[in-house]
């Protein structure tokens, strides 16, 4: 038989165990997790214990069993360029992927499967709390998004493992799941051949700590922090005043850990600061009316790694064609104000005179003293808005990865009535960014082995074990001399070396 007609014989033969083993042949393979439940959250650290088990139906032969735990993120976007025929562009990225060894013990001996009986193979993963260098391999702009995307997303757009809407596109999705795999090599191409796959899809949502309040650059339309508006006291009237609407970015959101029993809804608090400024003394502050709150979930996918943390703002500078945007919104909550009280205030002065003794050095500016209006006042009112996220929607921690990102804001918006007749009510909008983070089982440590914990007891042992410092016996002191090929010597000791003699140089025992 020639080189040609073994290697068709040989793929004929793995065609046909493929065949046997996905047809009238396929063999049960069960994936049995310990403590499972479908639905069932899992977070940093937490062990994935259990063990595949494969009944044949017929003896088959094969060379090696892959137990993995895989994370994958999937993206597509559709191409809207006249100048290529494809109608969309997909990215895949296989950002975790770790193996369970097995041994060879393990192992039927010779590799086949007979007929009939039940081989078990034990799985032990544990999820971690980053992602190894090589997830992110790409160029970032700063060290702080390289560092983003080497945590690990969380599951995303996958109703096997979320029943509830987790505002996610079908653009991008971030799948978990165990994968277990019969392979069969060639014996001529040396090539594996897959003879069954497995996989159990998991929900894992990761421990993310809240981060910092975000630093928003000046021309950022993304976020509104503040905002003025000149209220009239009726149509054909003069100005009422003035009301500046603001607030600060509020704490993060943080969801509760999978093993906690808590069954109170993830809250947060954000404070709105109110001030009004009349146009005159005899004008009053306006009536509020209606706050309605709301939460904007934007996913960010992209068939091409990012190199900066995306968004609004960075996406229509940054214009490319294989990056996209999803944005849904979810009403949280509608309610009156009109019953929160102002507060008057006397205007304090812009600038106040400065004492010679307060400054620490020379200046050539004088003191300056504000003109401050006689009688000028102002009113403040503050209004708590708390945000609780409904439970009819999967919440998912914001983050970024290489190419799919999840960020979320806070959109207020403000009714106010003016006294006047025939205007109509005004509308303050503001913008917040917030953080949806999430707690862990960081405090749990997983138990160690019998080996392990040796092996751990070992090392400590020899950390601590004590040492002497002792003077040199006399048979070890004056024994060193430098080498006299001055190649060998520190750059510093070159010319002094090349103008000693040998029996002059320095003897380092003997300093």
């Amino acid at each position: 038989m020639d080189a040609a007609s073994l290697a068709q014989s040989t793929t004929g033969t793995l065609a046909n165990y493929a065949r046997k083993m996905s047809h009238s042949g396929r063999p049960d393979m069960k994936i049995i997790l310990d403590n499972h439940d479908e639905g069932k959250i899992y977070t940093t650290f937490d062990a994935l214990s259990g063990r595949v088990e494969i009944t044949a139906p017929h003896n088959a032969r094969f060379d090696e069993i892959q137990i993995t735990l895989e994370g994958t993120t999937k993206t597509y976007v559709e191409n809207l360029s006249p100048h290529t025929t494809r109608a969309r562009t997909t990215a895949m990225h296989n950002f975790l992927k770790l193996t369970m060894p097995i041994r060879d013990a393990d192992y039927p001996q010779p590799r086949i499967a007979e007929a009939g009986q039940t081989y078990k193979f034990p799985f032990n993963f544990v999820v971690p709390n980053h992602l190894l260098l090589r997830a992110c391999s790409h160029k970032c702009n700063t060290d702080h998004v390289h560092h983003a995307h080497l945590q690990l997303p969380p599951s995303m757009g996958c109703r096997e493992v979320s029943i509830q809407d987790d505002l996610a596109p079908e653009m991008s999705k971030v799948h978990y799941a165990i994968k277990v795999k019969v392979l069969r090599n060639g014996e001529q191409d040396g090539k594996d051949a897959v003879l069954i796959e497995r996989m159990k899809k998991l929900r894992i949502v990761p421990a993310q700590a809240e981060l910092p309040p975000m630093n928003i650059l000046t021309g950022n339309t993304d976020f509104v922090l503040s905002k003025t508006k000149t209220l009239r006291k009726g149509m054909f009237s003069g100005k009422l005043g003035k009301i500046t609407v603001a607030a600060e970015q509020p704490s993060a959101i943080i969801l509760p850990s999978p093993s906690s029993n808590s069954t109170l809804p993830a809250t947060a608090m954000a404070t709105v600061n109110l001030r009004f400024d009349p146009q005159d003394a005899s004008s009053q502050p306006p009536r509020l009316g209606g706050l309605t709150t709301k939460i904007k979930a934007s996913t960010f996918y992209s068939a091409r790694p990012a190199e900066f943390l995306p968004s609004h703002y960075t996406m229509s500078t940054h214009f490319d064609t294989v990056r996209g945007i999803y944005d849904t919104s979810v009403p949280l909550s509608s309610r009156c104000v009109e019953a929160v009280s102002w507060t008057k205030h006397k205007a304090a002065p812009a600038y106040t005179r400065r004492n010679s003794a307060s400054s620490s050095s020379s200046s050539d500016c004088s003191d300056h003293v504000s003109e401050v209006k006689p009688g000028s006042e102002y009113y403040s009112a503050t209004v708590l808005v708390p945000i609780t996220l409904p439970s009819t929607k999967t919440w998912i921690p914001t983050f970024h990865s290489c190419i799919v990102s999840r960020t979320y804001t806070i959109d207020l918006n403000l009714s106010i009535h003016t006294p006047g007749n025939g205007v109509p009510a005004s509308n303050v909008s503001l913008h917040l960014p917030i953080q949806i983070a999430a707690n862990g089982n960081q405090n749990e440590r997983m138990p160690l082995t019998v080996a392990e914990a040796a092996a751990e007891l070992a090392d400590a042992e020899e950390f601590l074990r004590p040492r002497v410092i002792e003077v040199p016996s006399a048979e070890h002191i004056g024994n060193s001399v430098l080498v006299p090929a001055a190649s060998d010597l520190p750059p510093s000791y070159e010319d002094f070396a090349a103008s000693q003699p040998l029996s002059q140089m320095v003897e380092p025992g003997r300093c």
